[in-house]
């Protein structure tokens, strides 16, 4: 595919087209040509990471936040925490609540208006990590 109408836009936009397409078809030659070649899709060599970044302090509301960037992929963490009095049934210990939100954009398999599937799972699975800590310091 070459350039249209000789504007010079449409070249490259026919030439990533070609290669998207290259890709889709052929996933395993694609990604073949790349490590003969030592460098990513994406033109990094291939020991090189992404470029990656920790902004705290993000959510100015929260009482604790971070704005964590890999690469063009975002992720935010925000806590906020709430001071309760302890039921009678157990008054040394509190009490912990973990929500995880996923919102559309992250996944095709997100959508709109509704809870992703993974959210609940992944909520639990923290819960049970920071759980299974607070026990590693308390003995």
């Amino acid at each position: 595919m070459g350039e249209k109408d000789g504007s010079g836009g449409n070249g490259d936009l026919a030439g990533e087209m070609e290669v998207d397409a290259f890709r889709r078809l052929f996933p395993l030659r694609y990604y073949e040509r790349h490590l003969l070649e030592s460098v990513r899709p994406d033109a990094r060599p291939l020991g090189t990471s992404r470029p990656t970044s920790v902004t705290l302090g993000a959510v100015s509301s929260a009482d604790g936040s971070a704005l964590v960037k890999i690469g063009s992929t975002s992720m935010l963490a925000a806590v906020k925490m709430e001071v309760m009095t302890p039921s009678s049934d157990s008054p040394d210990e509190g009490c912990l609540a973990i929500e995880f939100h996923m919102p559309p954009i992250c996944s095709p398999l997100v959508r709109p208006g509704r809870p992703a599937e993974p959210a609940p799972i992944i909520s639990k699975q923290l819960s049970d990590v920071i759980l299974r800590y607070i026990k590693v310091l308390r003995s």
